[in-house]
């Protein structure tokens, strides 16, 4: 994997801002702050990305960087799915587990020595999102990039309150290969010519999950690298979007909920009119 290093290494050299995905069609308003939780006795900071409004549960996502870390043009890559997935109503949470290593960038060293302590703090993020009240705790997935896809893997084997899992450029990480006993459905995407994280590399890991007999979806772009361009982006996180909210259905409970906030008569007696 030191391909994944020199990416790690190359990446503050791009000084070009990555912006926000343009998805097409209407999109929700977003509410982003910066939160955190203690793993590892440490303090993890996330950034989120909730759906505009209150009194609503969501599918969530728990978001996780690659080998980069969240700096500069890394981080921009990262916040930008954040925010898309957001925009089409899942609650996003970037958790920046590093933070629980001391880590700023990895490389094969670093993540042959930290691996399951990210899977750790990982699963702690779990548990803290689930608890979120915007959350609907039955619907928390992770979506992985790169390494964040393979510290995804571990975390999903070996925590049965996640959803789904969304892979970006990911693999099995060869520790795992005799210990994935369950997992949940898998969404895995890739570029077809990734030169830092090879397709061979899912290849393997989508035949170990059909073995365990898991449900996978595969989709590959054609001639994209290991970052993609706007439009598979953007094709990416629509993907993603439907994956994390399948089979969300709203209880009776919450319907009534909303109805009675929407018949609401709305409290004009601070409204100053000109």
């Amino acid at each position: 994997m030191n391909a994944r290093r020199a990416v790690a290494l190359g990446a503050v050299l791009l000084g070009a801002c990555v912006g926000r995905l343009h998805l097409p069609g209407r999109v929700q308003p977003v509410e982003e702050s910066d939160l955190e939780f203690t793993s590892l006795g440490h303090a993890v900071r996330v950034e989120a990305f909730v759906p505009a409004g209150k009194g609503r549960r969501h599918p969530a996502a728990i978001v996780l960087h690659g080998s980069g870390g969240i700096h500069l043009a890394r981080g921009q890559t990262i916040h930008r799915y954040a925010e898309a997935l957001a925009r089409r109503g899942i609650a996003t949470y970037v958790v920046h587990y590093f933070n629980a290593t001391g880590t700023f960038t990895a490389n094969d060293e670093t993540e042959a020595r930290e691996y399951w302590q990210w899977v750790r703090t990982v699963r702690d993020a779990v548990g803290w999102v689930r608890a979120r009240p915007e959350v609907r705790a039955s619907h928390v997935g992770l979506f992985g990039v790169s390494l964040g896809a393979y510290v995804a893997v571990g975390a999903a084997a070996t925590d049965a309150r996640v959803s789904r899992v969304v892979l970006v450029a990911g693999g099995l990480e060869p520790a795992l290969a005799d210990s994935v006993r369950r997992f949940p459905p898998a969404l895995l995407l890739h570029g077809t010519r990734d030169d830092v994280v090879p397709l061979a590399a899912e290849d393997t890991l989508a035949r170990l999950l059909a073995r365990r007999r898991a449900t996978v979806t595969r989709h590959a772009y054609p001639g994209e690298g290991h970052d993609f361009a706007e439009a598979a982006a953007v094709d990416a996180v629509e993907r993603s979007a439907r994956f994390l909210a399948d089979g969300l259905v709203e209880t009776l409970r919450e319907a009534v909920q909303r109805t009675e906030r929407l018949a609401a008569p709305r409290d004009t007696s601070r409204v100053r009119i000109p």
